[in-house]
Parts: C-alpha cells; sequence; structure tokens
C-alpha cells in the first residue's frame, strides 16, 4: 500500500468501543451518562460477540493453559474477540471491559495457545495461579533477561513445554508476560505498570446488552435506510443485494428490503462451487424466507477445471476470484440487468485495510454498468450481530460452530487457525484437499512446511511466517510450457497437459491472425505450436502470442473472454467442449486474450506482464 501500511491505515480507522462499569456490558457509542470506560482495542478493533461453539472452544483453551487449577477469572455470558495481527490467526479475549488476553493458532507445535496479559496475569500472579514467577527486582523491561538468582517464588512450565510465564514483581509495581529460556532464566516479552482493576460484578445477557445498545442500534438503521433510499432516487435503477450467505450481507438485505419493499430487491447469489452447503442452503432459504427474487451465479466446476492447470491458488495469485466470481457474475448481471443495476453489498470498512480506504459508493471495474454500495460500511462486527439479535434474524448455523467468515471453503484468505477450526466441523471436505495440496507437493518438489505450515497460500510467503516455518524451495505455479526460438521459428511446447478438452484449432488460427502480427505459416501439433512469422518478433509480440497458445492449449471454460467481448462473439462449445468463435462477429480486438485469467496469472509466475 503506497504511503502507509496497512496497519497504520487500520489504526486511523479503528472502530471504538466502550464499557458501562455498571452494567458490565459493552457499548457500541458512548454512553450519555454512569461510569463507562473505553476499551483498548488493537486496530482495527472489529469485536465480535464469542457464541455458540467457539465460547466452549476459547474457554477450553483458556483452561488449558491454567490447568490443573481454574483460571482466576469469571465465566461471563458476554465475552468479545478481536483479531489481532500475529504470523497466523489471533484475537484479543475481552471480559469484563478488559483485554485479558490472546488466543492464537501456533505455526510451530500445531496448536491453539493462550497468551494471558494486564489484569489477568496481576490477578494470576498474586494468587499464584498458572505459570508465574515473582522476581526481586524494581522493574520489568521487554527484552531483559531474568536470571534465576531474581526469581523469588514461581511455578515454571516443564524445559520441553512452550508455555508464557506470568510476572511481577515483588513490589508488585511491574507486570510481564515473558517465556524460558536456558535453565530457568526466562526471557520478557512485554511488560507494562500495574494499575487499578477488578472484575465487575454484573453478568448479563447477550439479549440484555442487545436492549443497551437498542437507541444506537436504530440510529445506525435508520440512516442506512436513508442512504438506500437516496441511492434509488438518484440513479433510479434495479436494486440487488449480492448475498453471500454471511451475516454482513444478510442485514444488508434487511435493510434493503425495510427500505424499498421486497418487490424492489432482488438476491442475487454467487455459488463459486467451493461454498459450503450449508451456505447455499442458507443462501436459498434467506431469500424464501423473504420473498424476494432469488438468482444464483453458478459456477459449476470452473475452479476444478482450472485447478488442474494453474495448481492451489494464492493470496499472490488469486486466479480463482475470476473463473468463479467476476466471470460469472458478469455474465448474469448482463443477463439480469442490462441496462445496469444498484448493487448493495455487505462490505465493512473494519475487515481490511483495502476496504478501509474503500468509498462508500464506486463502480466495479470488472462490471462499469453496475453502481457498488455498502449501507453497513461503518458497521462494526459487534454492530452487525447485536442488530441481527435485535431483529431476531435468521443466521448461517456455521457461525456457530467456530466460523468467522464465511465463503469459498478453501479460500488462501484464510488464516491456518481457521482451517483447523473448520476441519473440526468439516473433516472429510478438508481431508480432501489435504491430500490434493500433498499429492501436489510431492510431484512438484515442495516441502513438508508447504502443506503443515500452509505455505501454499503464498507464491512468496511473508517473513514472519518463513520466521516460524522455515523452507527453502522455488514455488511456480500456473500453464507449465516452454517456449524456444529456433532459427525463424517460434515454438512453445506442451510440459504437462491438463485433462480439459482443447479449443477447436480455428481459435488459434483466428485470434493469431491479428493486424500487429503477421505470420508465415501456423503449425499445431498435439503438443506443440510452431510459428514462422513475416518479421521479427518483439517481446510484446511474443507474450502475445503466449497467450493465445495458453488459450488454445489450457482453457479451463471460464468464459472471462466472452464475459469480455465487446460483440458478444464467444461462446461455450456445447459439443466439442472449450469454446467457440462466431467468425462473421469477432473484431480481432484480442481484449479476450488480455483477459484470459489462465494467461494473465501464469504469465506474472514467470515474471512477465
Amino acid at each position: 500500500m503506497t504511503g502507509r501500511s496497512k496497519f497504520e491505515v487500520l489504526k486511523t480507522h479503528s472502530a471504538r468501543l466502550w464499557w458501562s462499569l455498571e452494567n458490565n456490558s459493552p457499548f457500541i457509542s458512548k454512553p450519555s451518562s454512569g461510569m463507562f470506560t473505553e476499551v483498548r482495542l488493537t486496530p482495527p478493533g472489529d469485536a465480535r460477540p464469542l457464541v455458540g461453539y467457539y465460547y466452549k472452544f476459547v474457554w477450553e483453551i483458556i483452561e488449558g493453559y491454567f490447568y490443573p487449577s481454574k483460571p482466576p477469572l469469571p465465566k461471563r455470558k458476554t465475552i468479545l474477540l478481536n483479531k489481532v495481527p500475529y504470523p497466523d490467526y489471533a484475537e484479543e479475549v475481552i471480559l469484563d471491559g478488559q483485554v485479558v488476553g490472546h488466543i492464537f493458532y501456533d505455526l510451530k507445535q500445531r496448536r491453539f495457545r493462550f497468551k494471558p496479559l494486564y489484569f489477568l496475569v496481576e490477578e494470576s500472579v498474586k494468587n499464584r495461579h498458572g505459570y508465574y514467577a515473582v522476581v526481586d527486582l524494581p522493574r520489568l523491561s521487554r527484552g531483559f533477561t531474568i536470571k534465576e538468582d531474581s526469581i523469588l517464588s514461581s511455578n515454571l512450565p516443564a524445559s520441553d513445554r512452550d508455555e508464557y510465564i506470568m510476572l511481577g514483581t515483588a513490589n508488585g509495581r511491574y507486570y510481564g508476560i515473558g517465556v524460558r529460556v536456558r535453565s530457568n532464566r526466562i526471557y520478557t516479552l512485554k511488560s507494562w505498570l500495574a494499575k487499578p482493576s477488578s472484575w465487575l460484578d454484573k453478568d448479563p445477557s447477550m439479549l440484555e446488552v442487545v436492549k443497551f445498545n437498542e437507541a444506537a442500534l436504530r440510529e445506525k438503521e435508520e440512516e442506512a435506510i436513508r442512504f438506500i433510499r437516496s441511492l434509488k432516487e438518484k440513479y433510479n435503477l434495479p436494486v440487488f443485494v449480492s448475498l453471500s450467505g454471511g451475516k454482513d450481507s444478510l442485514v444488508t438485505l434487511h435493510l434493503a428490503i425495510k427500505a424499498l419493499g421486497q418487490e424492489n430487491v432482488t438476491a442475487i447469489f454467487n455459488n463459486t462451487g467451493l461454498e459450503f452447503d450449508e451456505t447455499v442452503e442458507f443462501a436459498r432459504k434467506v431469500a424464501e424466507h423473504y420473498g424476494v427474487d432469488f438468482i444464483e451465479a453458478d459456477a459449476g466446476d470452473n475452479f476444478w477445471r482450472g485447478l488442474e492447470i494453474m495448481g492451489p491458488p494464492a493470496r499472490d495469485y488469486r486466479w480463482c476470484c475470476k473463473v468463479t466470481k467476476f466471470s460469472v457474475l458478469a455474465r448474469t448481471l448482463k443477463s439480469a440487468f442490462p441496462g445496469g443495476a444498484i448493487s448493495l453489498v455487505g462490505q465493512r470498512k473494519y475487515e481490511s485495510s483495502a476496504r478501509a480506504m474503500s468509498p462508500r459508493i464506486w463502480r466495479n471495474e470488472w462490471l462499469p454498468s453496475i453502481i457498488a454500495a455498502s449501507p453497513i460500511q461503518d458497521w462494526t462486527a459487534l454492530d452487525i450481530w447485536l442488530y441481527i439479535f435485535l431483529e431476531k434474524l435468521p443466521v448461517n448455523k456455521l457461525y456457530y460452530v467456530g466460523f468467522d467468515r464465511l465463503g469459498c471453503w478453501l479460500c488462501p484468505a484464510t488464516e491456518l487457525g481457521e482451517i483447523e477450526i473448520a476441519k473440526k466441523a468439516k473433516p472429510e471436505l478438508y481431508r480432501k484437499w489435504e491430500n490434493y495440496l500433498k499429492s501436489y507437493a510431492e510431484k512438484h518438489g515442495l516441502p513438508s512446511e508447504w502443506v503443515d505450515c500452509g505455505l501454499w497460500r503464498w507464491l512468496q510467503p511473508p517473513k514472519d511466517i518463513l520466521k516460524e516455518c522455515p523452507a527453502s524451495y522455488k514455488d511456480q505455479r500456473g500453464a507449465q510450457y516452454q517456449v524456444s526460438k529456433k532459427e525463424d521459428k517460434l515454438e512453445f511446447i506442451l510440459l504437462a497437459r491438463p485433462t480439459t478438452k482443447l479449443v477447436p484449432e480455428k481459435l488459434l488460427n483466428l485470434t493469431i491472425s491479428s493486424p500487429t502480427i503477421k505470420l508465415k505459416k501456423v503449425q499445431v501439433e498435439d503438443n506443440k505450436l510452431v510459428i514462422e512469422p513475416e518479421r521479427v518478433l518483439t517481446p510484446r509480440d511474443v507474450e502475445t502470442l503466449e497467450r493465445v497458445f495458453m488459450r488454445a492449449y489450457y482453457c479451463a471454460g471460464c468464459l472471462e473472454c466472452a464475459s469480455n467481448c465487446p460483440v458478444g462473439a464467444i461462446s461455450i462449445d456445447e459439443k466439442n467442449g472449450g469454446i467457440k468463435i462466431n467468425n462473421d462477429a469477432c473484431k480481432q480486438c484480442s481484449l479476450c486474450n488480455l483477459k484470459c485469467p489462465i494467461a494473465e496469472y501464469t504469465l506474472k509466475t514467470r515474471g512477465q506482464s
């Protein structure tokens, strides 16, 4: 991100959260009276309530740290979680208006762990709970190593067990957290000055929390409804809601119907072929529940056909989005709304730095006739959940078994900890994917860490991930072919043939017949394309021909080319497989070559384009 880091952007756009000391309840807006404190959350501060199975799961992690004694903190009905930066998955645990620790997924140990913090550390050290050490030092400083002779009393983890040690000075002024190093020495990771704190008295239910926040929620609702109505009035276009099956798009649909009426709203669900069955079923049932028109943009098996050619998708290699989302949606929307439409999406600025910088209304570059807008751009996850409880909305049941985000179940943007949680609910599904990854790694000479640490999620994993899981390898994905020049000929040689059907040979001849590239001869062989140009080819010419070669030999039938063809000359060849071209309609603009995701992402991995 130009100018500012992602964290700086999120810090600027961080949400605020208040906590009533009298009611022991979170408040989404600053209370006008009473005793309260502002909770200092790590940006972006997108806290959400701990619900369902995940409540039990988180509590078991905390109990596991303190075992065999019980955790010295009350087990409240209302506990919040807030995602924080870590090498992989981690969340702050907020209880009684205080951050009491982090739960996180340890890449090295392949397990979930708990790191106690602040008041919980102070309580534990004072009452001798868990792993602790009271030290004879005037203060604690980050990065300082505490020697054994400075430890007055302690309960240290076994030398072979890597657990955090809660620290406190004998004078009670400083507390911290550390880890054991070399014999009984302790390395201080974090320290802070003691401050007055205590557990609160009351334990409100989530419904009581909703009641405390009802007025603020109604204000947000009214603003969103005004926003939707103003969009309709300004653009006078049909309105649809991009229904994902998740909580944010659910609230967006609910608000749209309140604003415009069910007869004026359409729900569109992009079934990527990688959705959980529960999500597909939920999206259909929600549309039926509200009585709105429902359109399902179905990508079928586009992903699996592309996977044979491209290998696993990655955060820096998202070919999957084009073949399962953009091309499918583009065709569906062109058909459903040929004159354009308003797309209401469940986007929130606290989800990512990119969304934090996004305007509330924008034109989608993939769908230029569509005006996209987010009525809930300024809502937090807590706002969403409290509104769901307030309005008694149906919720995708996957949230209650530990899922935080819903969408493609093998998305490379998913944290490894989230995948581990999902595996508990969907073991067969993830076993299938893991077996594929192991087979791919073995075939391409990739180390075990590529699968075990989830390194497949990047072409070039970030340094903090590689620090936890060191590995050295070359990861080149995409269509596998070789380019060579022999005398006045240019050869493209297929190295690995996918099982998909080939595009008819006429596609080669037609798409190469560009006014800018004159060819003497085109020879099509089973695994080779030989080209004799009339002139010396420039690097750009060679890239153009590479794109044509990949489109012909590696077509996955995603129809991204058809979606972008300005004259509608490209369609699926139902009889022979692949695609076909209307010769009379084609203008030889070569836009199809530029838009092919197989060519686009393969060239990126080969260091071109």
